[in-house]
C-alpha cells in the first residue's frame, strides 16, 4: 500500500461533513480502546458510526487511512504538551514540579494511555506509518532532553536523547501494561506510582556527574 492511499480522499468543507469526519475519528479511537488495532475494520467503523460504510469511503479509502489521521493528531498533542513544557518562563516551575505535571497529564487517563499504546502499535506494524513514528521518536527525544539540559543535566547530547528514549518507551510499556489492570483500581495506581517512580529516578540520576558515574 502506497502513503498516499492512507491520505484522506477528501477533506470536508460543510459542517455536516465536518461533523461526520469526527464522528469517524471518535468512533475509531473508541474502537481501538475497546478491541485494539488488531481487531479493527471499516465495517466495524461504519457500523459503530451508524453510517454506510460507503460514506466512510467517501472520506478515507481504507481503515489505515483513519489511523493516519488519528496518529497525526495525537502526535500534533503530545508535541503541543511539550511545547507547554519547555513554556519556562511562563510556568517558572522547578524540576520537580514539572515532572509532577507531566506525570499528571501523561499517566492519569488509562483511555488516553490505551489510545496511544495502540496507535504507536499501528505507526510501528503500518510501513506507510513508519516515518511518522520515526519522526515523533526523534522530536520527543529531542523534547525530553532539552527539558534535562535546561535544569542543568551535563549528560552528553547523545546520553540524554538515550535516556530521553528510555523514559519514552518505559512511558509505552506503561500503556500496554495498564489494560490489564483498568478492572482493579488500586494496582493501576500502583503501576502509575511505580512508572513515575522510575522515570523520577532516572531524571534525578541524570542530574548527577556522568553515566560512567552510575556504573
Amino acid at each position: 500500500m502506497s502513503k498516499s492511499a492512507i491520505k484522506p480522499r477528501k477533506l470536508p468543507v460543510q459542517s455536516r461533513s465536518k461533523k461526520r469526519v469526527q464522528t469517524i475519528l471518535h468512533v475509531t479511537a473508541q474502537l481501538l480502546v475497546e478491541s485494539g488495532y488488531d481487531c479493527l475494520t471499516a465495517v466495524g467503523i461504519a457500523e459503530k458510526a451508524n453510517i454506510p460504510v460507503a460514506s466512510l469511503y467517501q472520506y478515507y479509502p481504507n481503515k489505515e487511512a483513519v489511523i493516519y489521521a488519528l496518529c497525526e493528531d495525537m502526535v500534533n498533542a503530545v508535541l503541543q504538551r511539550f511545547n507547554d513544557y519547555e513554556n519556562f518562563a511562563e510556568h517558572q516551575l522547578s524540576l520537580d514540579d514539572l515532572l509532577k505535571l507531566m506525570g499528571e497529564r501523561e499517566y492519569s487517563d488509562p483511555d488516553k494511555h490505551r489510545l496511544e499504546f495502540e496507535l504507536n502499535r499501528a505507526m510501528i506494524a503500518m510501513p506507510q506509518l513508519i516515518d511518522l513514528h520515526k519522526s515523533f521518536d526523534e522530536r520527543i527525544s529531542e523534547r525530553y532532553a532539552n527539558i534535562l539540559r535546561h535544569y542543568g543535566s551535563q549528560w552528553r547530547h547523545e546520553e540524554l536523547i538515550n535516556l530521553a528514549r528510555i523514559m519514552f518507551r518505559i512511558g509505552n510499556s506503561y500503556f500496554e501494561h495498564i489494560s490489564s489492570t483498568k478492572n482493579n483500581p488500586l494496582l493501576a495506581e500502583q503501576s502509575r506510582n511505580l512508572v513515575l517512580r522510575a522515570i523520577y529516578s532516572l531524571v534525578s540520576d541524570s542530574m548527577t556527574g556522568t553515566t560512567q558515574s552510575l556504573a
